[in-house]
């Protein structure tokens, strides 16, 4: 049964409206990710359905009642919030911020009573925030203030939590952390969570659903596998240069557009810093012979001139090695990332010794001597370089 149900809202600030027919149906314990790029509505839908800005149009419904029948008490049990804005109360503890999730269940006194402690202990446990308890809240980090607010969030007991860029400012450990809590919090406690992302690449991760959104409309609405697509983040986020690699969860800049002079025989995730060092320097390369679903194959697509690849699991032979080897011919550097050369992968191996024969300059990641001329280089930083 559905939980949380959204049909044709329309959010906006008085008669502007920001964005039109949002539709989406949440079941408990599920999350939905809205995603966009800045200015695209996502704070102006979380601001509507908290009820901050007024529903233009359109119904929310929880349990099948509409959230407008709902009085701002009842509301505040059943949802809980937290925003973007950065809060800086006053000669207050981490622990007198959690405990203010409390007040929707206090009495007109705001007297907690042990019940109410035991749920802000458990509050804090479950973000790891005991160590914090006493501290001043304004003397928090940013991601130390993030797992107090989620503390007081979860201390509401409410079955919906609402989240405005929850990650905004946090380095890479407390994003882990923050959504780690937020998945937990989906699965073993059945919360329904909304919330806001900037970062693409977090969204598969943790979502169940997203709404991508763009120019004041739903782009799409769906899971993220189905949603998040390279074509349609560069159709939302208008990427005219470099790309977004929605496998990966790559940003790359643009490539390099002049005539290679260098062949990069990779293979195994073992060239792709490679491909990075000499995309930093503004040289242009050929790639090959990768396999389509090697890592290197995604990352030498988005720098390379041209990338050579095989079917997975086929063996490199015929026409790409022919190809790679006329590449090879007009380059003055070959490098060996590395790459296992036994097995199907023997066709690179092949065009080691053809570059060989041929007098170029192969320079090499490897640890053993194959006996074909090559100079050897401890580090990518060393052997580019040299180039």
């Amino acid at each position: 049964m559905s939980f949380l149900v959204a049909k044709d809202l329309k959010v906006g600030y008085a008669k502007r409206t920001v964005v039109d027919q949002v539709n989406f149906e949440l079941k408990k314990g599920e999350i939905i990710c809205l995603l966009g790029p800045n200015g695209c509505g996502k704070s102006t839908i979380i601001k509507s359905i908290i009820d901050h800005i007024k529903i233009l149009d359109g119904s929310l419904t929880v349990l099948g009642r509409d959230i407008n029948a709902i009085s701002g008490m009842e509301r505040a049990k059943e949802m809980s919030v937290v925003l973007t804005e950065r809060i800086a109360p006053e000669m207050m503890t981490a622990m007198d911020v959690v405990a203010t999730g409390r007040y929707p269940h206090t009495n007109h006194f705001g007297k907690l009573l042990k019940r109410d402690m035991d749920i802000i202990q458990e509050s804090l446990h479950i973000v790891n925030g005991e160590e914090l308890k006493d501290k001043e809240f304004r003397a928090l980090s940013d991601g130390e203030k993030q797992r107090i607010m989620i503390a007081r969030a979860i201390c509401q007991e409410s079955d919906i939590m609402i989240l405005d860029e929850p990650t905004s400012f946090l380095d890479i450990r407390y994003k882990i952390d923050l959504l780690d809590i937020l998945s937990k919090l989906a699965i073993e406690k059945e919360k329904t969570i909304i919330l806001s992302l900037h970062e693409i690449e977090l969204v598969p991760k943790i979502a169940d659903q997203v709404l991508l959104i763009k120019n004041g409309a739903v782009y799409q609405y769906g899971s993220p596998e189905d949603v998040i697509t390279d074509e349609a983040i560069k159709e939302v986020y208008n990427i005219s240069i470099g790309s977004f690699d929605t496998t990966l969860g790559n940003i790359e800049l643009p490539k390099a557009t002049h005539a290679p002079k260098v062949f990069v025989i990779g293979g195994g995730g073992k060239a792709t810093k490679i491909y990075r060092a000499l995309s930093k320097k503004n040289m242009s390369f050929y790639s090959g012979i990768l396999f389509e679903n090697d890592i290197d194959y995604s990352v030498s697509r988005a720098l390379g001139y041209d990338t050579i690849a095989e079917d997975s699991f086929t063996a490199i032979e015929g026409e790409k090695l022919n190809l790679a080897k006329a590449y090879i011919k007009e380059c003055d550097i070959v490098i060996d990332s590395g790459v296992s050369l036994s097995g199907i992968n023997k066709g690179n191996y092949d065009l080691l010794k053809f570059a060989s024969q041929e007098g170029l300059r192969i320079m090499s990641l490897r640890n053993e001597d194959l006996g074909l001329n090559t100079v050897n280089f401890e580090s990518i930083s060393s052997l580019i370089s040299a180039i």
